[in-house]
């Protein structure tokens, strides 16, 4: 028996419920995102009318212009945000590149262990480092500072880099730099004049990849800085108190911040994407 097109009906059976449940799987991820940023333009009493409103309430500005303009200075910790991710995201980016190409070309010794171990390190719940990382930084008289909080996220996202970049080196012909080396290019001109060039899809996948570290990372943030150092998710918990939630100007402040990682990862998809596959086949 054929269906649509002649084509098989279990075939076209088929191609439906694979396109249903991934409606239903984008519905189910989508659902929170929608509700919370309706209910950032909604007020209070709306917010706790039931049965709830979708559609059928006036939208409104109040809670972004109380966020935005209100005495929480919400655009000074969005500044904060973006200085410690461009921080974090140098520092990992410039470390991290030119380590994992040393470790994919064999010029530090058993390269396979320490990349491994900086894995491992990725891999280590980062609130057992918490309380080193306080006491170094108090010691130094850091605690508190944005300095403080760009290094530590750029330790983890060093680790992201690495783990990105090497598997894109180690595809790299080894032919091609030892026809540079032959023309009188030292190792570092190699790195430098053609291996960088060729990289630079990678580059930009982790690039965007500690960008997004740094930017969603609340745990050091939280304990590291003060009330003037503070990151966007640090001041979106603010809005949460003990006998009192904000829940308006969460939702405004929660799609404010939202709203750059969301625009980061549509511009470089194709980056990301190229990130998380590149070496998976060989």
């Amino acid at each position: 028996m054929s269906g649509v097109f002649g084509r098989p009906l279990s075939r076209v059976a088929r191609r439906g419920a694979v396109y249903l449940g991934s409606l239903v799987v984008l519905a189910a991820f989508l659902f929170p995102i929608a509700w919370m940023v309706a209910m950032s333009f909604k007020t209070r009493l709306d917010i706790f009318t039931w049965p709830p409103k979708v559609f059928s309430f006036t939208p409104t500005l109040e809670n972004y212009e109380k966020v935005l303009f209100g005495s929480k200075s919400f655009l000074h910790y969005v500044a904060n945000s973006v200085e410690i991710a461009a921080i974090a995201t140098l520092i990992a980016v410039a470390f991290g590149v030119t380590t994992a190409f040393a470790l994919a070309k064999g010029r530090v010794g058993n390269s396979k262990a320490l990349g491994f171990l900086l894995l491992s390190f990725r891999m280590m719940p980062p609130v057992a480092l918490l309380l080193p990382y306080y006491l170094l930084f108090r010691s130094t008289g850091l605690l508190g500072t944005i300095p403080a909080i760009a290094i530590t996220h750029a330790v983890f996202s060093i680790a992201i880099v690495i783990w990105m970049m090497r598997a894109f080196f180690e595809e790299v012909p080894n032919e091609i730099e030892e026809a540079a080396t032959i023309d009188g290019a030292t190792p570092w001109q190699v790195f430098i004049r053609i291996t960088l060039p060729m990289s630079r899809p990678a580059i930009a996948a982790a690039t965007i990849f500690a960008l997004m570290t740094s930017w969603n990372e609340f745990v050091f943030a939280v304990v590291l800085s003060n009330t003037q150092t503070r990151t966007v998710p640090v001041a979106i918990s603010s809005f949460v108190g003990e006998v009192y939630v904000s829940w308006g100007e969460l939702a405004a402040a929660t799609t404010i911040g939202m709203v750059p990682t969301l625009i980061l990862a549509f511009i470089g998809q194709r980056y990301l994407l190229y990130g998380l596959t590149f070496g998976g086949v060989k």
